[in-house]
């Protein structure tokens, strides 16, 4: 009976220092976060949505120059299939001033304006390029077309001149 007796007390003990305000430098993580965490878990998820937001700007960025350029590469196929239709090589004086539709609205405010220029280089019998023709040709041998658009992109933070080339190969029809 002594030792239910000493076990009832040594259970009560046990209780009431369970039940008893501890102290607070003795179980300094087990009450929650600390300043210090907080202050880090916050600093990660504003790293996190910082990488993300950079990420959505430069995505955006790309996608523009990427609508740009196939609008310039729209219009140097089309000036070289008007001028397979007609006289294939009337003149290689640059065209300045060309409008480069931006498909994604139908006002023309937001429009590029660009410029053209189209080269004529002779083919070697190995298929590399010769020199440049300053004229058009006289014979009826197949010929490489270059035509090049050249731009001023669009954005906050592209506005430098810009250009692309489109090469083909063609036979002036004498």
């Amino acid at each position: 009976m002594h030792s239910i007796k000493g076990m009832m007390r040594a259970g009560l003990q046990r209780t009431i220092l369970a039940l008893k305000p501890r102290d607070p430098a003795r179980t300094r993580g087990a009450a929650g976060f600390a300043l210090v965490e907080t202050l880090i878990a916050v600093a990660l998820c504003a790293l996190v949505g910082l990488g993300l937001v950079t990420t959505v700007v430069t995505a955006r960025h790309v996608a523009e120059y990427d609508k740009q350029r196939m609008a310039a590469m729209a219009a140097a196929r089309r000036f070289i299939e008007e001028r397979a239709r007609h006289d294939l090589f009337p003149t290689l004086d640059p065209i300045s001033d060309v409008t480069l539709d931006n498909f994604n609205t139908p006002d023309i405010a937001d429009d590029l304006r660009a410029n053209l220029t189209m080269k004529l280089y002779q083919v070697e019998n190995d298929g590399s390029r010769g020199a440049e023709l300053t004229s058009a040709p006289t014979t009826d041998e197949v010929v490489e077309v270059e035509v090049t658009v050249s731009w001023n992109r669009t954005g906050s933070l592209s506005s430098h001149r810009v250009s692309e080339s489109l090469r083909t190969y063609a036979a002036p029809d004498l």
